[in-house]
């Protein structure tokens, strides 16, 4: 009876240590998975942040060659042209900057 115990209890044990070896294989692709998971992501973000950057750099440039390429007038001439294209978002922007400086000059 006692052999038969022991059989029993390192049967039981032996099925431990293979549940806990797969349980631990089972561990290691998951943390392999999520570390890939977010070396992926960090890419993503990387080439969407050097994508956004390269594209304000592009409008900086631009805006800085118009205001070089300009002089005042040619530049209040286009503004006038851009507030008859567009009367209500410049209204609704002259209506913004009003308000912030009404708040800046009771504070």
């Amino acid at each position: 009876m006692a052999a038969t115990t022991q059989e029993t209890g390192r049967g039981v044990m032996n099925t431990a240590k293979d549940v806990a070896g797969k349980v631990g294989d089972e561990v290691k692709n998951a943390a392999s998975s999520v570390g890939q998971m977010a070396s992926d992501a960090a890419s993503y973000v990387g080439k969407k942040a050097e994508s956004a950057t390269s594209a304000v750099r592009d409008t900086v440039r631009g805006g800085m060659d118009y205001v070089e390429g300009h002089n005042v007038s040619d530049m209040a001439g286009d503004l006038g042209d851009l507030i008859k294209r567009n009367p209500i978002p410049a209204i609704l922007i002259a209506v913004g900057v009003g308000f912030l400086c009404a708040r800046a000059m009771r504070s």
